[in-house]
């Protein structure tokens, strides 16, 4: 009995003490989450931009739901060291936030939807502060904190995973990217936090640099420290030497962990000191050391379990790769970060150098008569031969109210109405002129800020990409992607080599193991299998090009795939300028993006003169440079379309017709703007690709209209410009004289460079071209392969 008690009562401790280490682990959640969003709420980017406590809000509510109170309570108390107006934000923010995800007919992604909460509440409450619409750089900063908002999102989304999932789930590089994100953002809501001689961000930044050094080495170590202090840099405007500072302390913890926990803390003081030294400038003073100090006190008595996990989760075991393999990748991820830093580049030129007329936009406008003063009657008194200074008193009067000189404006003003019989709207118009010349300034300073920031992104991407040339590069390769969709399917495969990968020109040999198949069996294997799981991988067909057997080292059977091309063209080009001049409004291009991918711009310009051509030229121009960069052609349209709508110092716009004809697939993609409509003609049938969108730089409101038409074997696609049809005659009876033209030269089987000219030879007999006219004709068929040519010896047959 009274050993049954004693167990009564060790399971009635026990209980007591599983429930108490529930309600501690559950409280120290809560308190994390609670200093989370405290931090995040203070954290201020580009000096004014505070987003990132409603993407948090929004994660923890979906996927935390007893949290958000914690989360709410620190973010109430972080906006309030702020200032009480961001704690009204914060709260006009949540409540458009929850409207939001409780609208029943439309659910908006998380990360719209908090992008969405903060543009109209900023836009609310910033309409309130200003009594109507904020100004452009007010807006500036709401239009930066919704995309940073956005991506926080995503990087919250990314981290707070489930909470079964938290610590199942794989560490991949995307959630510690996402992690170190966060980190840098509750550093820069912490700097300020400074208690006597402890400052709380250089205490948690040199640990979070020393338990990296520990578990990753130098890599992990320099990359926590570089990429959090320039995160920390980029959210104070301030690229200072402090980044050397934490990539030093990284670099040389990192040199020393196989020493332990002291050698760790000891290295790291070792960059402080001597900058110490080194650079007066810096903010190295007694509250960084002590903080520094507390900082290797406090590192020291982490629990090991705690570096063996972070260990395990950076080094997992797995095969290590090749030296030549990981040059290679780093080799080509630079080459892409070349890529896009001259695409920045050019984006920069394109926004701003190009389209930004060279007059300086500080100085006032000429003085000219208005058009109140060219309607009154005493024009000649005021402005011609019998001046009366009226244009020195306008001019005075921009000056003063430029400066916002009250009472020489009010002087000046009871000048104007001695002198004027209509004042009022005279001052009317004269504030309209002022008003325009202040909006044209800041949209030109905004055009150049956002250049400026273009470039610096640039900068700092270079610097990136010569800190990571040295930096030692893993990630799954595309041959280990391919390894295991081939292992999926039970296919032997135990060598893959991409010997080429760009779009179009893909070339992959694997090696197979030889099962003494059949030459039929084995292209079976490929053709039902292996090319399926090719077009899945790489999102475009192959072909088998060559089966081998190999006997060395052993035997095997390789096969070579290549992208498949099974359409190719044949194209022909007719132009003309209006009486036979020199110069043609219209422009022309048609080339190769890759061997599957063939482009072809038809642009017509405003007018015959060499504006109307150089405008129609520059259009082609950019747009190619825009698809060199691999901008969707849409967006390039787009883009196009804003930039050239800016240059409003002459009234200029041209046509574009854009197409892309899918060599692999057998397709035409059609993008049109104000241009005539797209004729395929196949066989007896005839196909119209239209489009109705308004000029490139026409109208201030652009749409782009998209089609997509499946093309077959010995279809003839016709794209023209407005100037082979007259508008003397019936648009319809030329269009149909015109087709049957076509048709009856095709079914003639007149060569594609002969048709053209004939076509517009009897066509213009007919009906006058009295415009500047482009006809551009492809042919599409399928690509046979050529025939192999032999000659016997010269023996005698029998």
């Amino acid at each position: 009995m009274a050993n049954i008690e004693m167990l009564e009562e060790k399971t009635h401790i026990r209980g007591f003490t599983a429930r108490f280490s529930i309600k501690k682990v559950s409280f120290f959640i809560h308190f994390f989450f609670f200093l989370l969003a405290l931090f995040l709420s203070r954290a201020v980017m580009f000096e004014a931009a505070v987003p990132f406590l409603l993407p948090l809000w929004a994660v923890v509510k979906q996927r935390y739901e007893n949290k958000k109170w914690s989360v709410l309570l620190g973010g109430i108390i972080g906006a309030l060291t702020l200032s009480l107006g961001q704690v009204c934000i914060l709260g006009l923010q949540i409540i458009l936030y929850e409207l939001i995800t409780r609208f029943r007919y439309l659910k908006m992604p998380t990360a719209i939807g908090v992008a969405t909460a903060i543009l109209f509440g900023q836009f609310i409450w910033q309409g309130i502060a200003h009594l109507g619409l904020p100004p452009f750089i007010v807006q500036l900063y709401i239009y930066y904190e919704v995309i940073l908002a956005f991506f926080m999102t995503i990087f919250v989304r990314l981290f707070f995973v489930q909470p079964h999932r938290f610590w199942t789930t794989g560490w991949s590089y995307e959630r510690v990217g996402a992690g170190l994100v966060i980190l840098a953002m509750v550093l820069t809501g912490v700097q300020s936090v400074v208690i006597s001689y402890f400052g709380l961000f250089p205490f948690m930044l040199h640990l979070a640099i020393c338990i990296a050094a520990v578990a990753g080495g130098v890599p992990i170590a320099a990359m926590v420290a570089t990429i959090v202090g320039a995160l920390v840099g980029v959210a104070k405007l301030s690229f200072t030497g402090m980044i050397s500072v934490y990539a030093m302390t990284g670099v040389v913890a990192g040199l020393f962990s196989k020493l332990g926990r002291f050698g760790v803390v000891i290295a790291s003081f070792v960059p402080s000191i001597f900058f110490f030294f080194y650079d007066a400038s810096l903010p190295i003073d007694t509250v960084y050391f002590v903080s520094i100090l507390v900082a290797g006190l406090v590192f020291f008595i982490l629990p090991q379990k705690m570096f063996t996990f972070l260990h395990d989760m950076i080094h997992p075991k797995r095969d290590e790769v090749l030296l030549q393999r990981q040059q290679w990748l780093t080799e080509h991820t630079t080459e892409k970060i070349e890529t896009f830093q001259n695409f920045t580049l050019f984006m920069k030129e394109l926004v701003f150098d190009r389209f930004t007329s060279t007059e300086s936009v500080n100085e006032l406008r000429k003085i000219e008569p208005s058009a109140t003063c060219m309607s009154c009657f005493r024009f000649d008194h005021c402005w011609g031969e019998r001046n009366n200074n009226m244009d020195e008193l306008i001019h005075h009067w921009f000056v003063a109210k430029s400066n916002s000189r009250d009472g020489e404006q009010n002087i000046i003003e009871d000048r104007i109405k001695l002198k004027c019989i209509k004042p009022t709207r005279l001052l009317e118009e004269l504030d309209y002129q002022l008003y325009h010349d202040r909006m044209n300034g800041q949209f030109y300073h905004g055009k150049k800020m956002i250049a400026l920031q273009l470039r610096d992104l640039s900068n700092h991407l270079n610097r990136l990409m010569e800190d990571m040339k040295e930096e030692t590069l893993s990630f799954k390769t595309i041959e280990e992607e391919l390894e295991y969709e081939f292992k999926r399917a039970h296919v032997q495969c135990f060598q893959i080599d991409v010997i080429n990968n760009t779009m179009g020109e893909r070339v992959i040999i694997c090696s197979l193991a030889n099962k003494n198949d059949s030459y039929d069996d084995q292209y079976l294997l490929c053709e039902r299998i292996i090319l399926p799981i090719l077009y899945d991988v790489f999102s475009e067909p192959f072909q088998v090009e060559k089966i081998s057997t190999q006997k060395s080292p052993f035997s095997h059977v390789q096969v070579r795939f290549r992208s498949a091309v099974r359409y190719e063209i044949e194209y022909d080009i007719y132009s003309r300028a209006k009486n036979s001049a020199w110069v043609s409004g219209d422009s022309h291009a048609v080339f190769h993006i890759h061997p599957g991918l063939v482009a072809v711009m038809l642009s017509d310009g405003m007018g015959q003169n060499r504006e109307a051509q150089r405008e129609s030229r520059r259009l082609v121009r950019l747009m190619r440079e825009c698809l060199s960069y691999n901008m969707n052609p849409e967006t390039a349209m787009h883009t196009l379309h804003y930039v050239m709508s800016l240059n409003r110092e002459v009234d200029m716009y041209a046509t574009i017709d854009f197409a892309l004809v899918d060599l692999q697939h057998g397709a035409l993609w059609s993008w049109k703007a104000g241009s005539m409509s797209t004729y395929i003609l196949r066989g007896e049938r005839l196909l119209k690709v239209d489009g109705a969108a308004a000029p490139v730089g026409f109208m201030p409101v652009f749409s782009v209209e998209t089609e997509k038409v499946n093309l077959l074997a010995e279809d003839y696609v016709v794209m023209v410009s407005d100037g082979v049809f007259s508008g003397k005659f019936d648009w319809e009876e030329q269009e149909q004289y015109f087709i049957s033209l076509l048709k009856s030269r095709i079914e003639e089987d007149m060569p594609i460079e002969v048709i053209l000219y004939d076509v517009m030879e009897q066509f213009s007999n007919m009906y006058d071209v009295d415009d500047d006219c482009t006809v551009i004709l492809l042919n599409v068929s399928h690509v046979v392969p050529k025939w192999a040519v032999f000659s016997p010896p010269n023996a005698k047959i029998s």
